[in-house]
């Protein structure tokens, strides 16, 4: 959709939902962006916190992370005191020497993040940009106008409905509820704020986070910041507690992206691995 400045503002939720989709596509990152992920919270009653140094490109969508938090980088080295202890067990059923089991006790428990390891950019975008070949823009050369919107040409994951006018950090914004109309695990936006001059969202309530259990199975808050008209990842937090493995209960679970800028060069923007995906990780969903 192609129009003029003289464009009366929307008046329906859709539009305003399909505003933001094309303003959140058309926005331009750096080509390499590092920032630091900060994931803090209350593990039991004891507060944990673990940051992460990450660079993301733009150009491949790769997320390298160090593979070591500052928290555990900043913790002096276990130094071994003796050897390790063991148990020996003798089998014998009163025929020929008795077989030995030797089994090891009493070993160092590893390091453990406190929510997993986190592979994350904060240029995700909860299916908010549309897709490769998805959408079409004319070019200069073709149009003068100004694009204020982009339509894409697919069957609708929501219905969009304009809730309210509030203003969300000293910005006006529409209040849109979504209800998913097909795969609500996956289409996981509930609740969205957007400026009414930009079209770029300001939060977001979202029906689960990540792609492991129990954080997808809760809501969460996420607030953006917006940095030379691109939208970022400001801080995704759980509204709920997170009840984890080993008896472990997560409150005020907070992820944030914190210092985001273009690498200067120097060996601190510079995770030298691209870390493996399993199954204690932190990812987005690929939809």
């Amino acid at each position: 959709m192609i129009a003029t400045d003289n464009v009366p503002a929307p008046t329906d939720g859709y539009s305003i939902w399909l505003q933001a989709r094309s303003a959140v596509t058309s926005a331009q990152y750096p080509r390499r962006i590092a920032y630091t992920i900060t994931i803090t919270g209350l593990d039991g009653e004891t507060p944990a916190a673990g940051h992460y140094r990450a660079v993301c490109s733009a150009d491949d969508g790769s997320i390298h992370v160090f593979p070591i938090s500052d928290e555990q980088l900043a913790q002096a080295p276990p130094v071994p005191h003796g050897a390790d202890a063991y148990v020996n067990l003798f089998l014998s059923e009163g025929r020929g020497a008795p077989a030995v089991a030797r089994l090891r006790v009493a070993h160092p428990a590893p390091y453990q993040d406190f929510l997993g390891w986190p592979i994350l950019s904060p240029t995700f975008t909860f299916g908010m940009r549309y897709g490769t070949g998805g959408i079409a823009a004319p070019s200069p050369a073709e149009s003068s106008l100004r694009v204020i919107a982009i339509v894409s040409a697919q069957a609708p994951e929501y219905r969009v409905d304009l809730i309210d006018t509030p203003v969300v950090d000293d910005v006006a914004t529409y209040h849109l509820r979504l209800t998913p109309l097909r795969r609500p695990k996956e289409n996981r936006l509930r609740d969205l704020w957007v400026g009414e001059t930009d079209y770029l969202p300001r939060k977001a309530v979202i029906a689960g986070n990540f792609t492991i259990a129990p954080l997808v199975d809760v809501p969460w808050t996420v607030d953006f910041s917006i940095l030379d008209g691109a939208l970022y990842i400001a801080r995704e937090r759980a509204e709920r507690a997170l009840y984890l493995a080993h008896h472990r209960v997560v409150q005020n679970a907070v992820v944030a992206f914190q210092d985001i800028r273009e690498p200067d060069g120097s060996l601190y923007d510079s995770p030298l691995i691209e870390p493996e995906r399993t199954d204690a990780t932190l990812v987005e969903p690929t939809n």
